[in-house]
């Protein structure tokens, strides 16, 4: 067990040594108070740059929805929190200054569990997300994505509650995420 710890603290070092791993993520909050409705977004993420043009990372992905009309008076009725893995590669397609734009494109699965539900569903999804990041020093970036182009599915049960499913492209304040990426 010992060997195998060496190991990886050794393979992570060397990969930290190389200036191409980044660490970091995205937060992002909507709240409207005419629909008593509430998102929120956390969403760490690690990755590989490969190159300039090229870089591969996995983000994990925490939502929280929080949906109570003003009638009613049930205090768990519309708490839905989602936990998925997203892996993707990033495609940096235009460079100007310290600016670059940029697709993640990849695929996530999450588990749906509704606050007083005593089961838990399924969701995916397969797709492009748009971005923009912006080199503020040497070793730290600021991300930004906005929406997402692609299939999104889940499981029978879910869909009658009116959560996304089929192919489409949206951007919507949901969608937005704003981040941090930290350069090794």
């Amino acid at each position: 067990m010992k060997k195998i710890l060496l190991t990886l603290l050794v393979s992570f070092l060397t990969l930290a040594a190389s200036a191409q791993v980044y660490v970091g993520g995205g937060v992002g909050v909507w709240r409207n108070t005419d629909d008593n409705f509430t998102n929120f977004t956390l969403k760490p993420e690690v990755g590989y740059n490969l190159s300039d043009k090229w870089a591969l990372g996995i983000g994990l992905d925490f939502t929280h929805n929080y949906y109570k009309p003003h009638e009613v008076d049930d205090d768990d009725y519309g708490k839905v929190n989602t936990f998925s893995i997203d892996p993707y590669a990033r495609w940096s397609f235009v460079k100007f200054g310290p600016v670059k734009l940029f697709l993640d494109m990849g695929f996530g699965v999450g588990v749906v569990k509704a606050k007083g539900a005593d089961d838990s569903y399924v969701n995916w999804n397969v797709g492009l997300r748009p971005g923009v990041k912006v080199s503020l020093t040497k070793n730290l970036d600021f991300i930004a994505h906005a929406g997402f182009l692609g299939f999104k599915g889940c499981d029978d049960e879910i869909a009658k509650t009116g959560y996304d499913r089929g192919f489409g492209f949206n951007v919507d304040s949901q969608s937005l995420l704003f981040g941090l990426n930290f350069n090794f």
